[in-house]
């Protein structure tokens, strides 16, 4: 049931955010196969996974995969998440899709071990070039990298990685990537501090009176294992 691997994928190493281009302004972008195979992922997905009770994970999973997802194990994904095109949607091991949130993926998605995409966050995967006549669609890929964490009503938009271990706050508006271990929030978004954690390479949060309390937030230390 996948209707195919990608609408215009992107050549390796090229551009993030790329145009759709058709020869006419009113004519839909993609082919009749990926509109056919969204609109049974949609009657699939109102029918047989919205309205599973929240236990049903591996059913949900199995929906998702059977439309050309990848997967992963442990992952958990909320019976009202959305996503757009599951057959370039990729979820790695114990990730997290929360209620409300969605994936309007119109380029890949991929989200990666042990990140979060907290509760009606939304990843955006199109836009529009607004300086061209015909204001042609532009898509993009998304990426969520491992241990990363996208706070509530937050936007990621086309392009956009999120990078490993770094923190999106609470209806934050993405448009830039976001460096590895790092805070951002705001709209647009910034870059606030480090994010301390045991796996970061800024390491744990640092004790009263310990010699790295008073250090350079921005130095990086070694990494903990």
């Amino acid at each position: 049931m996948t209707p195919s691997p990608a609408p215009n994928p992107p050549a390796s190493g090229g551009a993030r955010v790329r145009p759709m281009s058709v020869s006419d302004r009113y004519a839909s972008p993609w082919s009749m196969r990926v509109r056919v195979g969204a609109s049974l992922w949609h009657l699939v997905w109102l029918v047989l996974f919205r309205p599973t009770p929240r236990p049903m994970l591996a059913w949900r999973r199995f929906l998702l995969r059977l439309f050309g997802a990848k997967i992963g194990k442990g992952t958990y994904i909320a019976n009202d998440a959305r996503v757009k095109y599951p057959w370039i949607f990729t979820m790695h091991d114990y990730s997290a899709l929360a209620y409300g949130a969605e994936v309007y993926n119109l380029g890949p998605c991929v989200i990666g071990r042990n990140a979060v995409v907290a509760q009606h966050a939304y990843l955006c995967g199109g836009t529009h070039d607004l300086s061209a006549e015909d204001q042609h669609l532009m898509v993009g890929n998304i990426d969520i990298d491992e241990e990363a964490f996208i706070g509530a009503r937050a936007l990621i938009l086309p392009g956009v990685r999120i990078g490993a271990g770094a923190v999106v706050g609470a209806g934050a508006v993405v448009s830039k990537d976001v460096p590895p271990w790092m805070i951002a929030a705001g709209n647009p978004a910034r870059v606030l501090k480090p994010r301390h954690h045991p796996r970061s390479i800024y390491g744990p949060v640092p004790s009263q009176g310990s010699p790295s309390a008073g250090a350079d937030p921005a130095a990086p230390q070694q990494q903990q294992r």
